[in-house]
């Protein structure tokens, strides 16, 4: 329902709550307690990113920093026996990339350190995520190899103009206009030098 709210914080709590006045409404958003630490002062505006849970025991709005640790919340709470209560329990000892990373290894001991997670709860963790997180993991190391391979062939697509006589800047220019229609380095070279021609 909320996919994040833009506002001024009114006020912090030690019960992991802060209220966020948005428009002249105030939100009374729950949070992790490892967030409160990083909140600007009172009377700034923030972004928090929000999830609204309705149960049978009440509706509740829970807030963290950045997309990613929203993520990690949505995940923990598709684990059998894990409420949004329970999660931000999670998330106050853990942050996400701690949680990631003991997930992706199997690694029990980290997970138990969090408030009520017992061995059999973090057994259950690593059991129902491990899959997810391990196939974001790589499906992150994929696209930063295929950003790194298209850096390299616009680099080379731009020195090869250079050695033509282009200067830099027309050469970055032209290389831009069109990289995303070259498969590699010398169609992408041909494709700029069209686009050079056409000036």
């Amino acid at each position: 329902m909320f996919a994040y709210l833009r506002g001024i914080l009114i006020e912090v709590d030690s019960q992991q709550k802060i209220v966020l006045e948005v428009q002249g409404t105030g939100y009374l958003v729950t949070v992790p307690t490892s967030m409160i630490s990083s909140l600007p002062s009172r009377g700034s505006e923030i972004k928090v990113h929000t999830y609204f849970s309705v149960r049978q025991d009440g509706v509740e709005l829970y807030g963290f920093l950045t997309r990613e640790d929203k993520q990690m919340f949505e995940k923990l709470i598709t684990v059998t026996g894990i409420g949004p209560k329970a999660a931000i329990s999670i998330m106050s000892a853990l942050s996400s990339t701690q949680l990631a990373l003991a997930i992706a290894t199997g690694d029990i001991k980290t997970l138990i350190t969090a408030p009520g997670v017992g061995k059999k709860t973090a057994q259950r963790i690593v059991l129902e995520l491990r899959e997810k997180i391990e196939k974001e993991a790589m499906d992150g190391l994929n696209a930063a190899v295929d950003l790194a391979a298209e850096q390299d062939m616009e680099k080379e697509a731009v020195q090869a103009l250079m050695a033509l006589g282009y200067q830099s800047v027309e050469a970055h220019q032209a290389v831009r206009m069109v990289r995303d229609q070259g498969q590699d380095t010398p169609e992408l070279v041909r494709l700029a030098l069209k686009a050079l021609d056409k000036r």
